[in-house]
């Protein structure tokens, strides 16, 4: 897994994460990640703000990836998972029918289906619902939109609009499996 710190830009501020898949017997090395949007898609803004975003999920070459997190000056983490093979295999091919035309598009959700949400999800798949098991329970007293503040802090104009915009439920203290909406 590839973890992106934030970047300088608003849309950048949350993060970003990828699932890398490095076969070794083939040389194909590409990074898959669900955080692909368009600015020129008709109404964005518009329909960024009523929640109709449709985000896709799509692979790169690594190194490619990586550069480009580097060069905007964004630290880039990788965890190596220890997969058994079967997982591993399961995992590429969910990513195989997730990167499929008809199965690419979603509409995003800042908080509940995101690049990291989506990544979370396809690893508890994987291990057979282990992952949100260990956390669900968990927590370390932060909200929706605590986080989403901390985050944002640079930015006070955004930071007043977003607190005066997130409902009363955004206040609820989250387990650790919906902390994970958050890349890092």
């Amino acid at each position: 897994v590839l973890t992106m710190g934030p970047g300088d830009e608003v849309f950048e501020r949350f993060g970003h994460i990828a699932i890398r898949v490095h076969d070794l017997r083939t040389g194909m090395d590409t990074a898959y990640n669900w955080g692909m949007f368009d600015f020129n898609q008709p109404r964005f803004l518009q329909r960024f703000l009523t929640g109709e975003t449709r985000y896709w999920m799509q692979g790169y070459p690594t190194n490619q990836t990586v550069a480009a997190y580097r060069d905007a000056g964004r630290w880039v983490t990788e965890q190596e998972l220890a997969l058994t093979t079967a997982q591993a295999d399961s995992l590429w091919r969910l990513i195989q029918w997730n990167a499929r035309e008809e199965n690419k598009w979603y509409r995003y959700d800042y908080y509940r289906d995101n690049c990291s949400t989506r990544v979370r999800d396809a690893l508890d798949v994987v291990l057979a619902g282990t992952l949100r098991r260990a956390v669900a329970t968990r927590g370390h007293g932060v909200s929706y939109r605590s986080e989403t503040l901390r985050l944002a802090s640079a930015y006070p104009v955004l930071n007043f609009g977003m607190d005066f915009a997130l409902g009363a439920r955004a206040d609820d203290v989250i387990s650790a499996w919906d902390e994970m909406f958050i890349p890092m």
